[in-house]
C-alpha cells in the first residue's frame, strides 16, 4: 500500500511538473501571439486604411515607407496565424498532460460538465487547425472555408457554455451570451448567405443578410461596456465604478489616448465609403451600421478593461488571462472569412474560459 501511494505521489509530481513546463511554454507563446497580432492589426490594417490618403509618388520615400509597411504587416500576420496555431496546439497537450480532457468523457460534477464543453471545443478547434492549414494551400475552397465556420461556430458554443457554468454572477454571464451572439449571427448569417440563399435562388441581402449583421454588430459594441462591468467588477464593488476609474488614472489614461488617435483616424478615414473607418475595428467584420458615439463610448470601455486587467497582471490568472484574451477578440474580429484571423478569436475565448490555461497550477476560479 505504501509503495503504491509513493508511485502515486511521483506520478502526480511528474504530471505537475509536466503542466508547469507547457504552462511556461505557453504563457510566453500567447504573449508573442498578442504583441504580433496587435502589430499586424496596426501596421498593416491600420496603416493600410490611412496610407492611402497620404499624398505619395511613385518612388517617393513615403511610397517606399507605405509599401514596406504593408509587406511587414503581411509577415507579421503570417507569423501571428502560426503563433495561434501554436498557441491551440499547446493548449491540446496542456489540458491533455492536465486530465481535462480525459475526465470530459464522463459526466456529473460541475468540473466534469465543463470539461466535457472543453473537450468538444478542443476538438472542433482541432478541426479549425487543420482545415485553416489546407486553406493556406486552396486559397479558397467553399466546403473548407463552410467547415471552418461550423467548428468555429461550435468550439465558440461549447466554451460560452463553460464559461457560463464557471460564472454565477449576471455580468459575466451577459457579457458571454453577448459575445456568443455576436460571434453566431456573424457566423449563420454567412453561411446563409454562402450556401443557403444561392441554393434557393434568393436575394435576401437587404431583408434577412443586412439586418442580422445590424444586430450582430449592436450586440458586439454593447458588450464593450458589458465587459468593462464584467471584468472590472470586484474593484467596482469594493469602491465604486466611478472611484475605481479615478484610482486606476494610467488606464483611463491610456484608454482616453487610444480612443483619441482612433477617433483622428476615423475622421481622416470616414470620407471614404469604400474604406472601414478605424473605430470599426472594435468590429472587424461588421459594417459599423450604428452611431459613431456608440463606438466611442464602447471602444474607452473596451480598451479601459484591457488597460485594467494588464495592471492586475499580478493579481492573479484571471487578470492575465483576460487582458491577452481580450486583446486577442479585438484583433481578431469576426470577419470569419477565408482570412485566418479567426484564430485570435478562437485562442481569446479558450483564455477567458479558461484562465489556467497558462498557469503551472490547477483550476483557477472566476470572479465569483
Amino acid at each position: 500500500m505504501a509503495i503504491k501511494h509513493k508511485q502515486m505521489k511521483i506520478g502526480n509530481s511528474a504530471t505537475a511538473e509536466r503542466i508547469a513546463q507547457v504552462s511556461q511554454t505557453l504563457r510566453w507563446t500567447l504573449v508573442a501571439l498578442v504583441i504580433a497580432a496587435v502589430a499586424e492589426l496596426l501596421v498593416w490594417r491600420t496603416f493600410s486604411r490611412v496610407g492611402v490618403f497620404i499624398p505619395k509618388s511613385e518612388g517617393s520615400v513615403l511610397q517606399t515607407v507605405y509599401t514596406v509597411s504593408v509587406q511587414i504587416g503581411t509577415i507579421m500576420l503570417n507569423f501571428a496565424v502560426v503563433l495561434a496555431l501554436v498557441s491551440l496546439t499547446l493548449s491540446l497537450s496542456r489540458f491533455r498532460v492536465g486530465g481535462e480532457l480525459s475526465n470530459g468523457l464522463r459526466t456529473g460534477s460541475l468540473q466534469q460538465r465543463r470539461n466535457f464543453y472543453l473537450t468538444i471545443a478542443l476538438v472542433a478547434a482541432l478541426v479549425v487547425m487543420v482545415t485553416s492549414t489546407i486553406l493556406l494551400g486552396l486559397v479558397q475552397n467553399e466546403f473548407v472555408t463552410v467547415t471552418i465556420r461550423v467548428a468555429l461556430l461550435t468550439a465558440f458554443w461549447a466554451l460560452a457554455t463553460d464559461m457560463w457554468l464557471r460564472e454565477k454572477n449576471w455580468q459575466m454571464r451577459m457579457f458571454t451570451a453577448l459575445m456568443l451572439a455576436g460571434y453566431t449571427l456573424q457566423i449563420v448569417d454567412k453561411l446563409l448567405h454562402d450556401t443557403v440563399f444561392p441554393l434557393m435562388g434568393v436575394n435576401w441581402q437587404e431583408t434577412i443578410y443586412e439586418p442580422v449583421l445590424m444586430a450582430g454588430e449592436l450586440l458586439v459594441v454593447i458588450n464593450g461596456m458589458v465587459g468593462f462591468l464584467a471584468f472590472t467588477r470586484r474593484a467596482a464593488l469594493e469602491r465604486g465604478a466611478f472611484r475605481s476609474m479615478l484610482e486606476h488614472p494610467k488606464s483611463l489614461i491610456g484608454a482616453v489616448a487610444l480612443v483619441g488617435i482612433f477617433m483622428s483616424l476615423t475622421v481622416l478615414t470616414i470620407a471614404e465609403s469604400s474604406i472601414v473607418p478605424i473605430l470599426g475595428l472594435y468590429a472587424l467584420g461588421y459594417g459599423m451600421h450604428w452611431n459613431l458615439a456608440l463606438y466611442v463610448i464602447s471602444l474607452f470601455f473596451f480598451l479601459y478593461t484591457v488597460f485594467f486587467c494588464f495592471g492586475e497582471w499580478r493579481r492573479g490568472a484571471f487578470y492575465r488571462a483576460t487582458a491577452l484574451g481580450m486583446v486577442l477578440l479585438f484583433a481578431g474580429g469576426y470577419t470569419f472569412q477565408i482570412s485566418d484571423q479567426y484564430l485570435f478569436a478562437l485562442v481569446g475565448v479558450l483564455l477567458l474560459a479558461r484562465p489556467e490555461l497558462m498557469e503551472s497550477n490547477d483550476l483557477v476560479g472566476g470572479m465569483n
